[in-house]
């Protein structure tokens, strides 16, 4: 099978995340949704707006177990 270039340098950046957490996923996790959370205006949803407000209502609840660097 042929290597894809764009799918490489995607486990490649996955990898270097993962290494700047220590390995620990949980850690990885908890960063990448305090991100998306920083970022939600940024994102799109294909949510209808009431499922996107509980969502987001959510999301405001919970805090990373993590700090985020």
């Amino acid at each position: 099978m042929k290597k894809d270039p764009i799918v490489e340098e995607v486990h490649q950046i996955r990898e270097k995340l993962l290494d700047e957490c220590g390995g620990d996923i949980e850690i990885l996790m908890d960063r990448l949704k305090a991100r998306e959370f920083a970022d939600k205006d940024r994102i799109i949803s294909w949510k209808r707006p009431k499922e996107r407000a509980a969502a987001n209502s959510q999301m405001t609840r919970r805090s990373p177990r993590h700090s985020t660097s």
